[in-house]
């Protein structure tokens, strides 16, 4: 801008020197010279007004909890869990060395064999599926998300044969 005004200035000493002769005609130049110095100037501040309020329109209206803001990781499935609807209890590991980068003990309350526990890599969201393999839970199946607003496991859980049932997960505290 302040080339922009500088290059104006010496652009108005060249016209004065060549004008100096009419009076009328100098006075008709500068002044159209002037208005135009003033619409330039006009039409970059107005550039800069539109640039702020522009950036400030990037800004959200209001403050997102940094746990609404935040996406699911692996670690958050992390630690002890149990089921909403009674004493079921899961177990998570998350382990990257682990086949699926995850390991899970399944209680209700004596322990279920667990045939597979991993993380599903084709999902929009993080999704963890636990295969359970043992007597009266050969095949059922959990597919599990994490919520970090409520900071829960919810999903389905489902036995072969049946129609999928809502469950969901609270994190028990570290013992």
């Amino acid at each position: 801008m302040l080339g922009l005004l500088t290059t104006l200035s010496s652009e108005d000493t060249r016209i004065r020197s060549r004008v100096s002769d009419s009076p009328l005609a100098s006075r008709r130049v500068l002044g159209h010279h002037q208005a135009m110095r003033i619409l330039l100037l006009a039409a970059a501040l107005f550039a800069q007004v539109l640039a702020l309020s522009a950036q400030e329109g990037l800004q959200p209206p209001f403050d997102i909890p940094p746990t609404i803001a935040k996406l699911a990781e692996r670690s958050d499935f992390q630690g002890s869990w149990l089921r909403g609807d009674g004493g079921y209890r899961l177990v998570i590991e998350v382990n990257a060395d682990f086949p699926g980068g995850a390991s899970a003990g399944y209680f209700n309350p004596d322990s279920i064999n667990v045939e597979y526990a991993g993380f599903d890599e084709e999902s929009e969201t993080l999704q963890l599926s636990v295969i359970l393999l043992d007597e009266g839970y050969p095949g059922s199946t959990y597919e599990l998300n994490y919520l970090p607003e409520r900071g829960v496991l919810i999903g389905t859980y489902a036995r072969p044969g049946s129609e999928p049932s809502q469950v969901y997960f609270v994190k028990q505290p570290s013992e």
